[in-house]
């Protein structure tokens, strides 16, 4: 399938854990991974990477937290960047899928994405692929990234105008 948990030590999971945990949320890595960087190889280098950080920055693995949200957070910004390194390595190259898919939403997402990278600011890209690519609701937003329910819906309304005048406003979000 893929390639085998990342080997190290932790500072807050211990090897067993990040096994237990790779186990459970790999293939949801993968395919999260997959939307956004549009290749498999990438996307399964993005499930080593964040499973590499739960080993390396497991402390950030708060337990009080639902273990989905920060491995949501974590695989979006690794994916994030993988594509912000493609765009450097890659100027001439669009976003545009190695492996053909008929999936329409796939498609939609990665051109959405391609234009969010070239107009948004970092936490606005967080924002958006957290709210509109994985459908999360304000308040899981807002959890996810340690800020307040208030700062959330003013980004989002913020975030949604600047969106709208860019052309790429996907579907509305759950609130």
């Amino acid at each position: 399938m893929g390639p085998a948990p990342p080997r190290g030590t932790s500072t807050g999971l211990s090897r067993e854990e990040v096994q237990r945990l790779y186990a459970q949320y790999a293939p949801v890595v993968f395919r999260r991974a997959r939307v956004l960087v549009a290749r498999d190889a990438d996307a399964w280098d993005v499930v080593q990477e964040v499973f590499e950080r739960m080993l390396t920055h497991g402390s950030g693995f708060r337990g009080e937290a639902r273990p989905m949200t920060w491995v949501y957070r974590v695989t979006t910004n690794v994916a994030l960047n993988q594509l912000r390194g493609r765009k450097l390595r890659e100027p001439l190259l669009t976003v545009v899928p190695d492996e053909p898919t008929t999936d329409g939403d796939r498609v939609e997402a990665r051109q959405l994405v391609a234009k969010w990278l070239a107009h948004l600011d970092e936490r606005e890209l967080e924002v958006a692929a957290l709210l509109y690519l994985d459908g999360l609701t304000q308040q899981e937003v807002a959890e996810v990234l340690g800020l307040s329910r208030k700062t959330i819906v003013r980004e989002v309304d913020e975030l949604r105008q600047k969106l709208e005048r860019l052309g790429a406003l996907p579907s509305e979000p759950r609130s």
